[in-house]
Parts: C-alpha cells; structure tokens; sequence
C-alpha cells in the first residue's frame, strides 16, 4: 500500500518529537514493518530515550498489576467454588453422622489421658467449641453440667473479663460457671497483629461423666477398627 509524503512526514515529525513506534502506528494506522523504513535514520535523543524507557516500565508494571489483579480475582473465584462444592458435600448430617462426627472431634481435642475422670475438650476455635457444645446437646448433657475454664497467656491478664464474657456470649454458658482462668507464663509464640483478636483457649469439663468418657474411649477404639477399611 502506497501513502502520500503527507503520511511519511507526521511520522517522521512524531518520531523526532519522542513518540514510540506504537504510539505512531495508532496515530497513522501504518504498518510497524513499514514505518520502521521511513525512520531508521532517525537518532531520538537522549531525553526521549529515557522518557520511552520510563514509559515502557510503567506499561510493564501496569501490566503485571493488571495480571496479579486478574489472577488473584481467578483464585478467589475458584476458592469459592471448592468452598460451596464441599459445603454440599457435606449436606445435611443425620444425628448418627452428627455423633460419629463428634467422636472424631473429641479424639483429635478431647481429653484422654489415663487419669482423667470425665469429658474434657479444649480449643481456641470458637465454632469448634459451639459445635463440640451442640454435640454434648445431643447426647444429653445439661449446660448446668458444663465446667468451662479460660486458659490465657500472661501478657493478656488485663484483658481477661472481656475474654471470659466473649467465651460466655458465644458457649451460652454463665460466667458463673467459669472456674479461675490459667495463666500461661511462657511467650506467646504466634504474634497478633490485632492483640484484641486473642480470645486464649477455652477448656470445658463435663460433671460427673466417667461413665460418658469410658464410652467416650470405647467409641474412640469403634473408630479406629474402621481404619483397616480405608487405608
């Protein structure tokens, strides 16, 4: 395709005055291939140079923010995804699921040691603690046989009723039914960014319920005569 001297001079002009090839090739609808013949002589000076540089450099940040933008927006949408996927895995759990459920729980958090002599669970996650709760629920515990105790490391004592009322709030258990909170001495290895999002662990003793925790064990010993099945 032929063009007229016209043409071939705004681009030389556009290219003296600093103007990338891109940015002449949009301007004049030319080819790349044959604008590159009509300025070949052309020596951009040193500022131009340098401008073209800064440009080219914001250009490739602009992208890579754009791409980073797009791919964490992908993740997100993916993440969500696999969430609600295993949301409705999960579905509607009978009550002989709900206990099998629970029995897993306590053997993962609960307490088994040889000298205990009732139910006993602790945890920091306070959904984990309203399940663990709802299962006790299930299987006849009382809130009245509920013994929680707050467990809090030292640096955090001054905070220790606002803790307690939000363990109460969120178990709809009494603060009156709160023994005396432990106190860790030792430094808290996991740094909070927001100190106030440190709620300690809460541990929860069931009254009176040897003879749940000897079932409890047996129930424990019931789940892991499964395991031949699954491996």
């Amino acid at each position: 395709m032929k063009y007229n001297s016209h043409i071939k001079d705004e681009a030389r002009r556009l290219r003296i005055n600093g103007a990338s090839l891109n940015d002449i090739v949009v301007a004049l609808t030319v080819p790349k291939t044959t604008l590159r013949g009509w300025i070949t002589d052309i020596s951009l000076s040193e500022e131009n140079i340098n401008k073209l540089k800064k440009r080219s450099a914001l250009a490739l940040q602009k992208g890579r923010k754009f791409a980073q933008a797009k791919e964490k927006k992908n993740r997100a949408h993916k993440e969500q995804k696999l969430l609600k996927h295993g949301k409705s895995e999960i579905g509607k759990l009978t009550k002989r699921e709900l206990f099998i459920a629970g029995v897993a729980l306590y053997w993962a958090e609960g307490f088994k040691n040889k000298h205990e002599h009732r139910l006993g669970f602790c945890n920091s996650d306070p959904q984990m603690v309203k399940f663990y709760i709802s299962w006790l629920y299930m299987l006849g515990v009382k809130t009245s046989d509920l013994t929680p105790r707050l467990s809090l490391n030292i640096s955090h004592i001054g905070r220790e009723p606002l803790i307690k009322k939000f363990w109460s709030k969120t178990t709809n258990i009494p603060l009156a039914q709160f023994t005396k909170t432990f106190y860790q001495k030792s430094q808290l290895k996991k740094q909070y960014v927001n100190k106030n999002t440190y709620k300690g662990v809460l541990r929860i003793h069931v009254k009176e319920s040897l003879s749940r925790l000897l079932t409890m064990k047996g129930c424990i010993e019931g789940l892991k005569s499964n395991c031949e099945y699954v491996v």
